[in-house]
């Protein structure tokens, strides 16, 4: 960020300088690093998450009508065309070890899934992920606020879990903060 008397005026990238009235803070576990410059400074730390990608041979429920489905901290997320992202675990790192994927909490959340929805049983599997998530530390998530110090940087990270439910509602956020100001 470019400080400058009146909060951030702007970015420093590879490519040079960018001028910005506004900066929004984006960076999910790197947001930590970007923050250090506040008074006070947000932490998140990494939390390992597995998912999967289904395929169904026709959608479920109504076609133009595919909501997202949530239940026992299990999301069926559609994603058109008959595909569903279902997730996730929730892997904290124990000690100093960096956290590795458990197939068995995967093959939990699939059971679960399928409880919820037995159609998913005889989805075919597309894809399988695992990755650390942003979870902000001492504090809810996501943080969605001015980062202290500066007026015009607003922070909208350390989604945790929820990134991909949440991001919407987040733009939207963002973007109506901005329009008032």
């Amino acid at each position: 960020m470019v400080a400058g008397e009146q909060g951030c005026e702007g970015i420093e990238t590879s490519a040079g300088a960018i001028a910005a009235d506004w900066v929004v803070i984006a960076a999910g576990l790197g947001s930590t690093a970007m923050t250090q410059v506040s008074p006070r400074p947000v932490t998140v730390q990494p939390v390992l998450g597995q998912a999967v990608r289904l395929r169904l041979d026709r959608p479920l429920g109504l076609p133009e009508f595919q909501p997202v489905i949530t239940g026992h901290d299990i999301h069926i997320v559609p994603l058109g065309n008959a595909d569903y992202w279902i997730g996730a675990t929730v892997e904290f790192p124990v000690g100093q070890q960096p956290v590795t994927a458990d197939p068995d909490r995967l093959d939990q959340v699939m059971q679960g899934a399928i409880a919820l929805c037995p159609a998913l049983a005889q989805a075919e599997l597309i894809d399988q992920w695992s990755g650390l998530r942003p979870r902000p530390v001492d504090r809810p998530a996501p943080v969605i606020e001015l980062l202290p110090g500066y007026p015009n940087v607003l922070l909208a990270t350390g989604h945790y879990r929820n990134g991909v439910l949440l991001a919407p509602a987040t733009a939207i956020a963002i973007r109506e903060f901005i329009a008032k100001s």
